[in-house]
């Protein structure tokens, strides 16, 4: 994110994808990761496992291509259900990069699209999530580290938080 959009306050997911090489290289990115852990509500995952198999990219000589046959869930078994109905998701790399895909390939808002506003923020939002991860991601030669971990789990901040 740019400083003149934190200094505004505009969250880092106002203007996801910020360009197709920033997008080419978290696709990359993400490919190369071994498996990286999403902690979201098991609805934001019950829906991106709806709705990323769906994936399609139209080329240039508008033929469609699918995309979502890349996208490999985990069995429900590996889902780590957690308090507040948060789950954690272990993806492959090539996973990640098809959720990533499809985030994208939703964004253009034309008459023909069958994504509604909605899911386009959606997929802005898990999109930038993606990609902000992705940015502390470097190879590893063969060493160990931290499983990349993306949380989805915004908060809302209020004086008052009582029901």
């Amino acid at each position: 994110m740019g400083i003149i959009a934190k200094l505004l306050g505009r969250p880092p997911y106002s203007n996801w994808p910020s360009s197709y090489a920033s997008y080419r290289g978290d696709m990359a990115k993400a490919a190369g990761l071994g498996v990286a852990r999403i902690h979201c509500h098991r609805n934001t995952w019950d829906y991106l496992l709806e709705n990323v198999p769906k994936d399609s990219e139209t080329t240039i000589t508008g033929h469609e291509r699918g995309q979502g046959s890349a996208f490999r869930p985990p069995a429900q078994d590996e889902v780590t259900a957690e308090e507040d109905a948060m789950v954690t998701v272990p993806l492959s790399g090539t996973t990640l990069a098809a959720v990533l895909s499809w985030c994208r390939n939703i964004q253009p808002d034309t008459l023909r699209s069958p994504w509604t506003e909605l899911d386009r923020s959606i997929g802005r939002r898990v999109g930038a999530a993606i990609s902000q991860a992705l940015d502390n991601v470097i190879p590893s030669n063969g060493a160990d580290g931290p499983t990349a971990v993306i949380r989805l789990d915004d908060r809302v901040t209020s004086n008052d938080t009582s029901p």
